[in-house]
This record gives structure tokens, sequence and C-alpha cells, in this order.
């Protein structure tokens, strides 16, 4: 500490005697200038003989000139001003005597400079004094703190011990009951996230579910809403039949059993036979095929779509002057929710508007109709000659639309190429739905003269099981 000391001092010392020089050297040109300015310009004797008025002239022009050229300069006319004194070289006593004055006028100033540094060494010498007791002083109170510092932290120590043990004695149990409430709390929250969490995943699969809705609009022009509502609509149906229903007797149940067997059993005949023998069947028997219909009207309860409704919407976005005609119709459902002029065929009529016939041989003109149905209406043995009514009943560029059950297709681009052997094109599908297929075709040529070379269609029973 000494030496580093010792060493700023000596910096101190050399920093002061370079700024003492420098402040000498600028006072000496400030007196030297004013000295200057304060004397009188003297002009020797000889320059002022002209022999002439015009060298005289010139000499005045020329002084003249250099005063304008210096700027900052302090030049004078020196022949026309007052100031200028005459001097003659024989004089030289004079000049010695001004010698004499400016040698003593420099040591007296000399005196001065002297004391003056004298002065700055006392100064300097202060200020050390002054910096060395500051450090002494310093260095005291760090002492002292750290002795301070010490005793504090012995006491701290000693706290700290007390602390440990009155926690062993009485907090830590405490803390313990802390500590589970705030697990409790953790999991509350966990399950709160966790349930936050699904129900957002429900909602981005609910947003892609509705692209996926709109796309399929956009393209089929479906009325995606109406279903929905449709939907919905028939939820709370059921709903509504579940709470008014009341427990089954043993004789509602037995009876219950029978109509769902004899509906099987009808449901066997159908797709096992051809169209004009199960329409003797139905005509010596009418209660059977509104048997039949009691119970597929309780299996469409059950599905999650009905097919029907997929077909009104998009027939409702055709032109009303369309004329439609529905094969294997039921109750003729399509012709009391759709605007259009529509004919319903089937074996048996229940109700007004429905034309009984073989759906095979049907009694429309040939190229009268602008869209043809089948909505699971494709039974039997013989559904080559529907498809052949259905082109010969068409008029051209018209509309063939088939919805069937998904299970009833073993390859449906098989099923495609065959329907387009009949004079028709494939212009749309939809199969996205679990259980039913929707397809659409439209007419291009008439197949009349060509029926023997046509392929067979062939498709699976849709057989429901035993429950």
């Amino acid at each position: 500490m000494a030496k580093r000391v010792k060493k700023n001092v000596s910096n101190v010392k050399k920093m002061n005697k370079n700024v003492d020089d420098k402040k000498k050297l600028s006072k000496k040109k400030l007196t030297e200038e004013k000295e200057n300015e304060r004397k009188p310009a003297i002009v020797k004797a000889r320059n002022l003989r002209f022999k002439s008025k015009n060298k005289k002239n010139k000499v005045i022009k020329t002084v003249q000139k250099i005063h304008k050229n210096k700027e900052n300069g302090t030049s004078v006319n020196l022949l026309n001003t007052d100031i200028a004194k005459v001097v003659d070289l024989k004089n030289k006593k004079g000049q010695n005597q001004g010698k004499n004055k400016a040698q003593n006028q420099g040591k007296n100033k000399k005196g001065q400079n002297q004391i003056q540094n004298k002065k700055g060494q006392i100064q300097v010498q202060n200020k050390k004094q002054q910096f060395k007791d500051n450090k002494q002083t310093q260095n005291k109170q760090s002492k002292k703190n750290k002795i301070s510092d010490q005793s504090k932290n012995k006491i701290s120590n000693n706290e700290q011990k007390f602390v440990k043990e009155t926690r062993s004695r009485s907090i830590e149990p405490k803390m313990k009951q802390k500590q589970k409430v705030k697990n409790d709390k953790t999991a509350k929250l966990n399950s709160v996230l966790t349930k936050k969490l699904k129900s957002k995943i429900n909602k981005s699969s609910n947003a892609s579910t509705q692209k996926c809705e709109v796309a399929i609009t956009r393209q089929h022009n479906l009325d995606v809403k109406r279903l929905k509502e449709l939907l919905v609509n028939k939820e709370k149906e059921n709903k509504k039949k579940k709470i008014i229903e009341k427990p089954q007797s043993l004789r509602q149940k037995m009876m219950s059993k029978l109509k769902a067997s004899r509906f099987r059993y009808l449901n066997e005949t159908l797709y096992n036979n051809a169209s004009s023998e199960s329409k003797k069947f139905f005509k010596n028997d009418p209660d059977a095929f509104k048997a039949y219909h009691d119970g597929y009207n309780h299996q469409v309860e059950q599905w999650p779509l009905n097919p029907l409704d997929v077909i009104i919407s998009s027939i409702k976005k055709m032109p009303k002057q369309y004329i439609i005609a529905d094969f294997g119709c039921g109750e003729g459902r399509l012709a009391a929710s759709v605007p259009h002029k529509v004919h319903s065929f089937d074996f048996v009529s229940l109700n007004e508007n429905v034309t009984v016939c073989d759906i095979a041989h049907t009694p429309l003109l040939t190229s009268g109709v602008n869209v043809v149905v089948f909505c699971l209406s494709l039974m039997g043995t013989n559904l080559k000659d529907y498809i052949i009514e259905a082109n010969r009943v068409l008029k051209k560029d018209g509309i063939l639309k088939i919805a069937e059950v998904e299970s009833r297709f073993d390859q449906i681009e098989d099923f495609i190429k065959t329907i387009n052997s009949y004079g028709f094109k494939h212009t749309w599908k939809d199969l996205s739905h679990n259980l039913f297929y929707f397809l659409d075709f439209k007419k291009e040529k008439d197949i009349s003269g060509k029926k023997n070379k046509l392929p067979p269609i062939t498709l699976k029973p849709c057989l429901y099981k035993k429950r």
C-alpha cells in the first residue's frame, strides 16, 4: 500500500509541474502581446527621406495593401499616424537606457515567478497530507465494520439454531399440513386443466368437421343445416317417446318380438325374390306390407341419419319445373316434402299420392322425367330391369340418384362401372357416412335396343340380425 501511495504522489507531482509550466508559457505570451500593442511604432530617419513625392505615394499604397490583406493583423499607416516617432541613429544613449529598464522589469518578473512556484509546492504538500489522512481514516472504519459483521454473523448463527429447534418442535407439522393442502390444490388444478384441454380438442375437431361439411355443401349443394335440424328434432322425439313409454308387459314384449321377426321375414322375401313375385305377395296380403313399413320405421329411428333427408335437401335446390319419379316410395314422404311434381310408385298404396305398380314397369312416358330416385329400394333379384326403366323414363342429361346401405357393396367402383354401361355417367358420390353411400349419375344416351348385351347388376341383401 505504501508503494502505491508513493507512486500516486509522484504522478501528482509530475502532473502539477506540467500544469505550472504550461501556465507560465501562456502568461508570458499574453504579457508580450499586451506590451507590443502599447509600444509605439519606431521608424528610422533614413526611411523618411524621399527624393520625390511619387516615391512617397507608392510607399503609402503598399502599406495600405498590406493592411487590407491582413484580416486579423494590426498594421498601421506609418507615414500618416501620430504615434510614429522618428529616432536618430546617433542618439544611442536613449536606446541603452530603454534596454536597462527592460532588463530590470524582467528580473522583477522572475522574482514573482519564483514566489508563485514556492506557493504551488506548499499547496501540493498540503494535498498529499490530506490524502494520507483520508486513507488512514478509511482503513480504521473498514476494520470497525469487519468486527461488527463478525459479531452479527455470530448472532445470526445462534438465531438460526434456535429457529431450527423451534421448527422441529412446532412448525414442521404445520408445514406438512400446508404441503398436503397445496398438493390437493395442484391435483384439482390439473384435473381442471385436463378438462379444458379436452374441451379445446373437441372444439378443434368440431371446427374440422364444420370445414368438411362446408366443402361438401359447396361441391354437392347439400343443406347441412337442415339435416342437423332434422337430426336434433328426431333425437328430441326419441327422448319424449322414451319418457312416455311405460314399462312393457309380457304380452307387449311378445308382440314386439313377433313384429320384429315378421319384418325380418318380409325383408328377406323382398331381397331374395323378383319384383313381380313380391308384388303378387303383397297384393294377396296388404297387411304384410303395412307390417313391413312399421318395422322399417322402427329401424329408421335407430339410424344416425335418414338417407331420404339428404335426397330431399338436394332436390329442393333444383329448379321447380323439374319432374321427379320416386321408385319404391313407401309412404310417399318425398312428394310431401318437396314443391316439385313427384310421381310415387310402390307395390301397395299406403297413401293417395302413391301409385301401385311394379318398379321395373312404370306407367310413365319415355323421356318425361328429370330425376329418378332409388332410396333403399334396389331390392330383389332383377335390379337390371330397374335401371333400364330409369334410363327409359329419364330425359337426356336427367339425374339418377341412388342411396343404399354400405354393407351391400363389395367394391363401389365396380358398381359405378356397371351403371355407366347402362347409358349413364357418374357425376358425384358421398362415401363419408358410416352407414350409407350416396351416388349421382347423368343420362347420356338411350339403351332401348341393347338390353340383352348389358352386364348384370348384383348387390348383397341387407338382412337384419335378431336382437
